[in-house]
């Protein structure tokens, strides 16, 4: 059996004189992560771990939340890259402030549009609309110094 090597593109290309010719896929990766599949990787993780709090913190999650939980991550790495180099505590406030303008505006489309009641602050002081609250707030305040940590050494290594 004569067969014979030839590499180009994607693919390398196994000829045999018997069975004519046969193409098998070469899995290539250089290393390299486009922005895009960057952004989608922050968006799956943030997703997956906005979801997994709220199933900690309150033992459900809805698909809103998921993501929900993608955006706002993908949101902070944003902010901590336009802000590098600045205070933890004052990228901590805004990603916080994202958190919570994001939650608002998901909390008015599904709570009270679509009227799914996937969450209601209403018994909370200082709430508005039943959507967000002062303490929730100062909560993604709390989580968000060490995300923007973490997120600020990861950024410096590109992923």
């Amino acid at each position: 059996m004569n067969v014979q090597r030839a590499e180009g593109g994607d693919f390398i290309e196994y000829r045999d004189g018997l069975s004519g010719r046969r193409f098998y896929p070469r899995c290539v990766f250089n290393g390299s992560v486009s922005k895009g599949q960057r952004c989608l990787l922050k968006f799956m993780l943030g997703g997956v771990g906005y979801g997994l709090l709220e199933l900690i913190w309150r033992g459900r999650t809805h698909f809103s939340m998921v993501l929900t939980g993608g955006a706002c991550l993908v949101a902070i790495c944003a902010v901590n890259e336009k802000l590098q180099g600045k205070n933890i505590f004052l990228r901590s406030g805004i990603c916080a402030a994202a958190i919570t303008v994001a939650e608002f505006a998901v909390g008015m489309l599904v709570n009270r549009v679509f009227n799914m009641s996937v969450w209601d602050y209403s018994g909370m002081a200082g709430n508005i609309l039943g959507q967000i609250c002062p303490l929730y707030s100062f909560l993604w305040f709390l989580l968000c110094v060490p995300i923007c940590f973490c997120v600020s050494k990861i950024g410096k290594n590109r992923l």
